[in-house]
């Protein structure tokens, strides 16, 4: 962190500049496995969904060599958990709230966009449950939203081609079963063109 002085002093890009490589450096040098066992092992147990699948995204995209991890979020709380993990690679955040796009670049690794096409189908809970007996959409139900879905992960696979050098290497997607906040249980493992 820059002080006051540095930050104010006759060279500040410089003093940017310096502080930019020695945080380059001390990146590289990161042990990416044994820091996520470490973070991993500090988890307090039983965890919740989405912090399982957040540890499951991370730990994936290492045995996978994936080029990112595409995460779609309505809170951003998702890569949130996901940058707890300091994956080496992106976290590509696809979030139809600019709110949730400025929030989440403030987090290590995350690369928030604004996917800004209107909705096809309801994002509240309460448009998609009926009751205890129907917690699922049917088939033709879900067809919609699910192709929103898609939509959203084929931006971020193209923000990540376009920004990130993501060529031809597979990527994490993660999601969530229904629209709304909290959803979040599913994981993918899909190639880029």
């Amino acid at each position: 962190m820059l002080s006051g002085e540095t930050a104010k002093g006759s060279y500040p890009i410089e003093s940017v500049r310096t502080m930019h490589e020695t945080c380059m450096l001390a990146e590289s040098i990161i042990c990416y496995a044994p820091l996520y066992n470490e973070l991993r092992a500090l988890q307090v147990r039983p965890t919740e969904t989405t912090e399982t699948i957040a540890s499951a995204a991370v730990s994936s995209a290492h045995e996978q060599n994936a080029g990112a991890i595409i995460v779609l979020s309505t809170s951003g709380n998702t890569a949130r958990l996901i940058s707890k993990y300091r994956p080496r690679i992106p976290i590509i955040t696809v979030t139809r709230n600019p709110q949730t796009a400025r929030q989440i670049h403030l987090h290590r690794g995350c690369y928030p966009f604004v996917y800004e096409k209107p909705r096809s189908t309801p994002v509240s809970a309460s448009d998609t449950y009926l009751g205890p007996s129907d917690t699922y959409l049917s088939p033709s139900e879900s067809a919609p939203w699910q192709e929103d879905v898609d939509s959203r992960i084929r931006f971020g696979m193209e923000q990540g081609v376009k920004y990130g050098g993501v060529h031809g290497d597979p990527v994490i997607a993660i999601q969530g079963w229904k629209g709304g906040l909290g959803n979040t249980n599913t994981l993918r493992v899909l190639l880029t063109p």
